[in-house]
């Protein structure tokens, strides 16, 4: 008889375990999803806010370059394309990868340009700035 007790016993006190616990686990479980599922999206946020920003350093030496403040064109470059090889780095798209890849190889050009005051270099930040938008998602018109 009290061995039959002690079963009983040890079955209720089971029940109750996973009656208490059961729910409290699934909870667990969800909430370790959604943290999954926001972490996700934050490092893409992230990324997106650096590549944004690598574009900021583009326009802001385009706004040097068409203002022919070449002086300040070159800092800017040098920074620019700093930023440039850092996210190549960074970034996991293939797209924006490539676009990235694509800009670094003209850097020498664009240095050389700077330098030599090339009034048409103008049309190879405007390429890089299309480039750089469409690898964001924007819409680009190629004109």
């Amino acid at each position: 008889m009290k061995r039959a007790r002690a079963i009983v016993v040890l079955v209720v006190v089971a029940l109750a375990y996973v009656a208490g616990f059961w729910p409290a686990h699934r909870q667990l479980v969800e909430v370790q999803n959604q943290a999954e599922a926001v972490q996700s999206r934050l490092v893409a946020a992230e990324a997106r806010i650096r590549f944004g920003e690598v574009l900021g350093q583009l326009l802001r030496l385009s706004d040097a370059v068409n203002a022919k403040n070449y002086g300040e064109a070159a800092t800017l470059s040098s920074s620019f394309f700093d930023s440039v090889r850092a996210e190549a780095a960074h970034v996991d798209r293939p797209e924006a990868k490539a676009a990235l890849q694509e800009i670094l190889a003209k850097r020498d050009q664009v240095t050389t340009a700077i330098a030599s005051t090339d009034g048409s270099l103008s049309v190879t930040l405007k390429e890089f700035e299309q480039s750089l938008r469409g690898a964001l998602g924007y819409p680009v018109s190629r004109s």
